[in-house]
């Protein structure tokens, strides 16, 4: 099974969102990734997609490192030192649990990027007519599923439906 981007422009938010009810109800689609990329009026570009930003990562493994560190002091008993020894015990692991926490997280979700190229994307945005709205789908045998795609969104003005290769050209590949 080879797997393919395909984006469908629509002319509005809410001609997506009625689109996107439509075919959930088919299930003829094997969908690996989605993104939505829209324009608005005032020219502001918004992508939600399922990718893991280093930030978001290193604040998940920052608040695991913490709380596993700060409950590991406390099974080596931590609680019997006296006066405010347990606090501080606690503290300090939980400070340096989340500090390699929140390295290890970032480091993570750097490895995990994978899909279809942000850099792709980000150029989409940019090609977008102002309020227009389109949908990024990563299916498997997009040759296929192409015509039941255009006659699926046919009712809901998709303006564009094609694969992403088409729409925007794949980046230079980088030596290393």
């Amino acid at each position: 099974m080879a797997a393919g981007i395909i984006v469908v422009v629509f002319p509005s938010r809410a001609n997506l969102l009625r689109a996107l009810d439509a075919v959930q109800e088919q299930k003829f689609i094997s969908l690996h990734r989605a993104a939505i990329v829209t324009k608005a009026d005032n020219g502001e570009i918004t992508i939600l997609d399922d990718d893991l930003s280093p930030d978001e990562g290193g604040i998940a493994g920052g608040a695991l490192g913490a709380t596993l560190t700060a409950l590991g002091i406390v099974q080596l008993g931590a609680l019997a030192l006296p006066g405010v020894g347990a606090i501080i015990a606690i503290g300090a692991g939980a400070l340096v649990g989340g500090l390699l926490g929140k390295v290890t997280g970032r480091f993570a979700a750097n490895l995990m990027d994978h899909g279809y190229s942000n850099d792709q994307i980000e150029q989409l945005a940019l090609k977008l007519e102002t309020g227009h709205t389109a949908l990024v789908l990563d299916i498997d045998e997009p040759e296929a599923t192409l015509p039941q795609l255009r006659l699926a969104f046919a009712p809901f003005q998709a303006d564009l439906i094609e694969p992403l290769s088409h729409f925007v050209p794949n980046p230079p590949k980088e030596d290393i």
